[in-house]
Formats: C-alpha cells, sequence, structure tokens
C-alpha cells in the first residue's frame, strides 16, 4: 500500500481543508513527523489563510535577536490571540511594524472583527499601549 505523504503530496485531500487538518491532528498524535511535515506543506499552497491561523506565519522574518517580537518567536494567529486575550504581548512587538501588521493586526482582524474574540475594549488597549512603546 503507498503511503499517505505521495497522496497529500498528489493533492487528493485538497478537496477540503478538514481533512488535511485531520490528517494532522492524527500525525501529531502519532508522532509522525513525514506526514504532518507534508500536510503543512499542502496547507500552506492551497489554503495560506488556515496555514497563517493553525500553524504560523506564510513568510520568515527576522529582525535583531536581541529582540523578543513575534519576527524571531513566530507564532500561529490562534497563540496570537490567545497572547492578546492574557495580555501577554511582549514589548518589543508594539514597537515592531512588522508584528504589528502581519500578527496582531491580522489577529484582530480574524478573532475581533470577524470572530467576535477579541473585543474593541482589548484592541483600544493594546492599541495604547503601542502608542506608549512607540511614541512615549
Amino acid at each position: 500500500m503507498k503511503d499517505i505523504r505521495v497522496f497529500i503530496n498528489q493533492g487528493r485531500y485538497d478537496d477540503k481543508s478538514d481533512k488535511l487538518l485531520v490528517i494532522r491532528k492524527n500525525a501529531i498524535y502519532t508522532a509522525n513527523l513525514d506526514v504532518q511535515d507534508a500536510v503543512e506543506q499542502r496547507l500552506k499552497k492551497c489554503y495560506p489563510k488556515i496555514y497563517q491561523r493553525k500553524i504560523g506565519p506564510l513568510f520568515k522574518r527576522e529582525r535583531d535577536r536581541k529582540f523578543s517580537c513575534y519576527c524571531n518567536n513566530p507564532k500561529s494567529l490562534d497563540d496570537v490571540c490567545k497572547d492578546m486575550l492574557k495580555k501577554r504581548v511582549p514589548y518589543h512587538a508594539l514597537s515592531c511594524d512588522a508584528c504589528w501588521r502581519e500578527d496582531l493586526s491580522t489577529a484582530w482582524g480574524y478573532y475581533g472583527f470577524s470572530c467576535k474574540v477579541l473585543t474593541k475594549a482589548m484592541l483600544r488597549e493594546l492599541c495604547e499601549d503601542r502608542a506608549y512603546v512607540r511614541y512615549v
């Protein structure tokens, strides 16, 4: 029998993203890194928004190592949302334009504006923190 990686790479599970996410979840559960890598590559190619939300950023960003922002420590949008909810957003992420544009505002756009997980008050507080870090 053929390996499931062959079917994933051929695009047999591309019709619905749910199938790929279930295969990824099972691969993580069974610690099958080859299948997990194949699924994540396929998600990145076919469903980039889901990849960004569940796995991590689409593009690699690097900043000076002394900064502890999302450029140096990439996280998925789910994890960024959890950081925003628990008020654990890194200090340097507030001053970094790339982190603000790619991670924080995108997470608020999905989890605040669309899903209503984050409130406007949380965003307002985060914007005030950013203004203080950047301009004071």
